[in-house]
C-alpha cells in the first residue's frame, strides 16, 4: 500500500519547501496542485468558462488569462473565489487523480486548499503546516510584493484553512529556521517508511514536529 499525503497550510507558510523535503525523502511523486490550477486556466474549455464568469476584464493583452487580474477580483470576495473553484478545481482533481493512478510509488500531493476539494478524501495521510502570522505577512509582501493590508485580506479569505487544521493527522509548526524542515522531513520519512508501524486513519494518533 502506497503512502498519499496531502500537505495544506495557509498561503507563504512553507507547505510548498516542506512539501518537496518530504517528497525527496521519500522518493515520492510530488503533486502542486496549485501549478494544476495554472495550467487549468489556459484550458480552452476552462477559459471560456471563466471569461463567461467574469468578463474579458480578466485578459491580457495577448488574449490570455491574466492570474494578476483574475486574483484581484476573487480575493475581495468571496462568492467570486468559490465560482473561480467551482470551475477549475474539477480540472485540477482530475488531473490529481490521473497522476496518482499513473504511479506506484508514495505520492505528496501539496493542496493549500485541499480540504475545499475532494482530493483529501483520497489522502490516506494529511499533514498541516503552521507558521506565525507576522512571518506569512512578511514573506507575503517580499514574495508578492502587496501591502500588509492587502496581505491580511487574502489570509482573512483562508480562514478556513486555519480552522480545519485539526483535520491534520500530523501539524507541523515551521517557527524556526528551514533546518528543522530538514530535520522533521527527515523523521517522517522514516515515519511513512516502515510499513510495519503504519496504522488505519481512525486509529492514528495526531503528531505533532
Amino acid at each position: 500500500m502506497k503512502n498519499v499525503i496531502g500537505i495544506y497550510g495557509l498561503i507563504c507558510s512553507g507547505k510548498s519547501s516542506f512539501s518537496k523535503l518530504l517528497a525527496k525523502e521519500l522518493n515520492a511523486l510530488y503533486i502542486d496542485a496549485d501549478i494544476i490550477g495554472h495550467d487549468a486556466l489556459n484550458d480552452k474549455n476552462k477559459k471560456e468558462e471563466l471569461i463567461e464568469a467574469f468578463s474579458n476584464d480578466i485578459l491580457d493583452n495577448n488574449g490570455n488569462i491574466d492570474r494578476k487580474k483574475l486574483g484581484k477580483i476573487v480575493f475581495r470576495n468571496s462568492k467570486k473565489l468559490r465560482k473561480l473553484e467551482s470551475i477549475t478545481y474539477p480540472y485540477i482533481e482530475g488531473k490529481v487523480f490521473e497522476l496518482l493512478n499513473s504511479t506506484d510509488k508514495d505520492v505528496v500531493i501539496e493542496a493549500a486548499l485541499i480540504m475545499r476539494s475532494e482530493i483529501y478524501k483520497i489522502c490516506n495521510s494529511l499533514i498541516y503546516v503552521n507558521s506565525k502570522t507576522a512571518d506569512i505577512i512578511n514573506r507575503m509582501k517580499k514574495k508578492r510584493n502587496i501591502s500588509e493590508k492587502e496581505a491580511r485580506k487574502v489570509l482573512k479569505m483562508q480562514i478556513d484553512v486555519k480552522n480545519k487544521r485539526s483535520n491534520a493527522d500530523i501539524i507541523i509548526n515551521n517557527m524556526r529556521d528551514y533546518n528543522h524542515l530538514v530535520i522533521v522531513s527527515k523523521k517522517l520519512g522514516r515515519h511513512y517508511g516502515d510499513k510495519h508501524k503504519r496504522k488505519s486513519k481512525q486509529g492514528r494518533k495526531r503528531l505533532f514536529y
